[in-house]
């Protein structure tokens, strides 16, 4: 294969945000043999793809989560009707950030092995957590375009627990075939009358004790049932922002929580701002639209 061509990272990064989220189809994409000037991860959300890389192919099936370096060369080959219908997300972000991150996270984790391994280091994810990553990955386009600083705190976030996650030697070994209970437990939850009512639901919906359903969320999820709860709810609480003028006090109670300041808390935790500001910014987002669309009319 031909050299590999470097993309700068002025094309394929936003310089004030840090990072850059894309969603990509096989059909669409016109990806050339590249390295980068930037870091970037990738999940195939859907399909299998051939994935040429540093002079070696790998089949990637979905749920893959790959962590790419700047010297890395790689492209993808489309050569089957799955591989052009693979769908997958690629988030780029600055060296920078992850030097950052690196320091953050200190000696206690390897980023000395992440770096310099021959192939880019990969993790697969159950469906649970890709559709976990992936909503969490999209989440970075709800938050206002113009306020940069909220974008690069909640990327930086976001990464810090994918790094920890998935690329950490401290990371549990989380097994990805999930017992039968377990997952039609977990799909009963996302129901809004089963996350709302916490807990107690979840007891009884499984059928096993508090004990047990808390170390299969450690051992499959490696996250607790209050975390997934809360996770649950937090995103019902952001759709409401997003979609209705519901007051935020009544938001937090139509979601589960009891506690005004613990919502506050979660929320902040995820989004990086508070609910309030949260509307605000997408209030005075909505307004900005409104003026460009009546000039762009008027002209």
């Amino acid at each position: 294969m031909d050299s590999a061509i470097r993309l700068p990272a002025f094309a394929h990064i936003d310089r004030e945000a840090e990072c850059l989220f894309k969603q990509i189809t096989g059909d669409n994409d016109t990806t050339i043999y590249h390295s980068h000037s930037f870091y970037e991860i990738f999940l195939i959300v859907s399909g299998t793809v051939t994935h040429y890389i540093n002079g070696k192919t790998d089949v990637l099936p979905e749920g893959t989560l790959v962590f790419m370096r700047p010297d890395d060369a790689h492209t993808y080959i489309y050569d089957t009707p799955e591989s052009r219908n693979v769908t997958f997300v690629n988030l780029t972000f600055s060296k920078k950030t992850v030097e950052l991150l690196f320091t953050y996270l200190s000696d206690t984790f390897n980023s000395q092995d992440l770096l310099s391994c021959e192939l880019p280091p990969k993790a697969t994810l159950s469906k649970f957590e890709k559709k976990r990553l992936l909503n969490q990955l999209k989440e970075l386009n709800t938050v206002n375009s113009k306020d940069k600083n909220a974008l690069k705190h909640r990327m930086r976030a976001l990464m810090a627990d994918i790094f920890v996650r998935y690329f950490s030697n401290d990371k549990n070994d989380v097994e990805t075939d999930l017992p039968l209970w377990f997952s039609h437990l977990l799909s009963e939850m996302e129901r809004y009358e089963n996350f709302y009512a916490g807990l107690e639901r979840m007891v009884e919906l499984s059928g096993k004790s508090r004990e047990h359903i808390a170390r299969c969320f450690k051992k499959y999820l490696n996250i607790s049932p209050t975390e997934y709860l809360s996770d649950l709810r937090i995103n019902h609480a952001t759709n409401l922002l997003l979609s209705t003028n519901t007051p935020v006090l009544d938001v937090c109670f139509d979601c589960g929580f009891q506690s005004i300041s613990y919502f506050y808390k979660a929320f902040k935790k995820k989004h990086g701002i508070s609910p309030t500001d949260y509307r605000k910014n997408l209030n005075l987002e909505d307004i900005d639209n409104k003026i460009h669309k009546q000039k762009g009319f008027e002209d």
